[in-house]
């Protein structure tokens, strides 16, 4: 069902932006940053969400040197499976499922992966070796400093071909704005699935999951990865963001992040396309690589800022702006951008949902 590099970039990763590092990249990225991001903690577990084969799963890693621990479960099935590995000499992870001698599983993951987007680069097998799967995952942006967590809530039907794993935030007291947030959530998830009506149901599938943009105790940006077949000569991949604001209870807007005009649009268009055509020579690079062939120059650029249509959705990282864009089934892959900070600093609205 998976197949093809567009399928490998559901998540894009988080990293924490310190105080000390914003300091030494400028007075502009300061007027830009999460005032949660700034006065986040930083922990050394890390949260990644993702694929084994065709299932949804979520990952919890703590680093410790070269010792590593953690648990994983299936969205479906929601029970820890324990993991211990090491990173070795060379820097590729090594991890083995199950308790005690009897182990069920295990993690081979490359040391830097190749796969646009993506995080953790893993290939799953028996202990043998058999039964062989991928395994794409990504750091989620979590930096709750309360209880708040996200857990998965699965929707399920076999005979609909409907596999779908969608966000709800959980708590010892769960707020008025945490309820609303869920609420909104489920319905538009549910609403896609009542959308969805395929030609036929034989080889037809609905297939979403989802991608922790960033979340403090403040504000949540979280992207939804939404991939189906209805019939026709190719699935239908989409992603969609929900960015809300746990304070004021309500859906922020662009309007809450930049200042009135047109020229953040602008500069986000000139960076994403430089981007787009940098990445498209990355993938090339990899192609020619992997085919043992030398690497073919592009006579023009694969997209221009004139050529951009209209952005599609948008959500934010610890490490920027979150671009969208429904580009057709070749060049799905380019859909989402990461844009710095740096780059749309000038237009932001004072006091907006980005600010120092």
């Amino acid at each position: 069902m998976y197949t093809g590099i567009r399928n490998h970039t559901f998540i894009l990763s988080s990293a924490l932006v310190t105080h000390d590092k914003l300091k030494h990249i400028g007075h502009l990225l300061l007027t830009l940053c999460l005032v949660s991001i700034v006065h986040a903690q930083a922990t050394p577990d890390k949260t990644y969400r993702g694929r084994l084969g065709d299932k949804h799963i979520e990952m919890r890693l703590t680093v410790n040197g070269a010792k590593v621990t953690g648990t994983y479960f299936y969205d479906r099935f929601k029970q820890d499976i324990p993991l211990e590995g090491t990173y070795d000499a060379k820097g590729q992870l090594e991890l083995l499922e199950g308790s005690g001698k009897r182990k069920t599983g295990k993690f081979i993951c490359k040391k830097e992966s190749e796969t646009p987007g993506v995080d953790l680069d893993c290939e799953w097998s028996r202990p043998d070796g058999t039964g062989k799967a991928f395994v794409f995952l990504n750091e989620q942006g979590l930096l709750f400093k309360s209880d708040i967590s996200i857990k998965p809530k699965v929707i399920n039907d076999r005979q609909r071909k409907v596999d779908v794993s969608y966000p709800q935030l959980s708590a010892s007291v769960i707020t008025p704005a945490m309820g609303e947030l869920n609420r909104l959530i489920e319905s538009r998830v549910n609403k896609a699935i009542k959308e969805f009506e395929p030609e036929s149901y034989s080889n037809a599938y609905f297939d979403t999951t989802y991608n922790v943009l960033f979340a403090d105790d403040e504000k949540v940006s979280i992207e939804l990865n939404e991939d189906s077949y209805a019939g026709g000569a190719h699935p239908s991949e989409s992603l969609w963001t929900v960015n809300y604001d746990l304070k004021a209870n309500r859906e922020l807007t662009l309007e809450d992040v930049f200042k009135p005009g047109d020229e953040y649009k602008t500069a986000i268009a000139e960076f994403v396309a430089k981007d787009i055509n940098r990445r498209a020579e990355e993938i090339e690079r990899i192609e020619a690589r992997e085919n043992n062939r030398p690497p073919e120059k592009r006579e023009e650029p694969v997209m221009t800022a004139d050529q951009l249509p209209n952005m599609n959705t948008w959500g934010f990282t610890t490490k920027g702006f979150v671009a969208y864009f429904d580009f057709p089934h070749v060049m799905a892959v380019f859909d989402k951008t990461i844009v710095p900070y740096s780059i749309v600093a000038r237009y932001a609205k004072p006091n907006g949902v980005v600010r120092n």
